[in-house]
């Protein structure tokens, strides 16, 4: 079965990655097209986005979940994967959600199996088990629907459009705690959803969202917090 995917990349200030990035995707035969979304750079990183072939659109309300968004609603391919602009998720890795996609209408990546992270990627020991933490208490707190996570930061996903079209309106957050969320919406929307292993690479430049341990720290507490909102809006609307 061949399918049209769409590729969505958030990008803020990603200049020195966000060529080769772009390039890796476009040398996969079925995407048919790579969003960029700029969300105000300032060092040229939609130019080079547009001259490498890529469509450029402009998220100028800032923030990772708002350009997130703004990608996935400028989407048309029957598939939309979302993906880092900073090199640090394979292309070639696509192959191996596709046939997943037969059987779910979501499907998730994993950066917790250690022999596909690369040597100076960014997933210490702290990030992995703040990760693992997040998805366990996910599990947990929506246990209903029996969905299995190990990570819940990894924004290498794929889904169906007429899947995202059931939840694309019921998203609220603008901020970096938007990958939980995608995944609480999908999970109570009733989407079928799988969790698939990929590499993890070293990223060039300094990551805006885990930079340090301050930042994945507050990050992990701005998580708890939505999955603990999610759980009471889910709960209230079964009453």
């Amino acid at each position: 079965m061949s399918h049209a995917i769409s590729i969505v990349m958030p990008a803020f200030n990603e200049a020195k990655n966000i060529e080769k990035a772009i390039l890796d995707f476009k040398n996969i035969p079925e995407v048919t097209e790579i969003i960029v979304v700029d969300n105000n750079s300032t060092d040229g990183t939609a130019e080079i986005a547009e001259r490498t072939g890529a469509k450029v659109v402009k998220e100028p309300r800032q923030g990772y979940g708002y350009a997130c968004r703004r990608g996935l609603s400028e989407a048309t391919g029957d598939i939309i994967f979302l993906v880092e602009s900073d090199q640090t998720f394979f292309a070639k890795d696509i192959y191996k959600f596709l046939p997943y996609l037969d059987d779910f209408d979501m499907v998730l990546g994993t950066r917790t199996c250690k022999q596909l992270v690369k040597p100076g990627a960014k997933m210490g020991w702290f990030l992995r088990l703040g990760n693992i933490f997040l998805a366990k208490m996910i599990e947990l707190l929506f246990y209903e629907h029996e969905v299995r996570l190990t990570d819940v930061g990894c924004t290498y996903r794929a889904i169906k459009s007429r899947a995202l079209k059931k939840i694309i309106k019921k998203f609220e957050v603008g901020g970096n705690h938007f990958s939980p969320e995608m995944i609480v919406e999908a999970m109570c929307n009733n989407l079928k959803i799988v969790e698939i292993p990929v590499h993890y690479g070293k990223r060039k430049g300094e990551s805006k969202i885990t930079s340090n341990f301050r930042k994945s720290f507050i990050l992990g507490l701005k998580m708890i917090s939505l999955i603990l909102r999610k759980r009471m809006k889910y709960a209230f609307r079964k009453k």
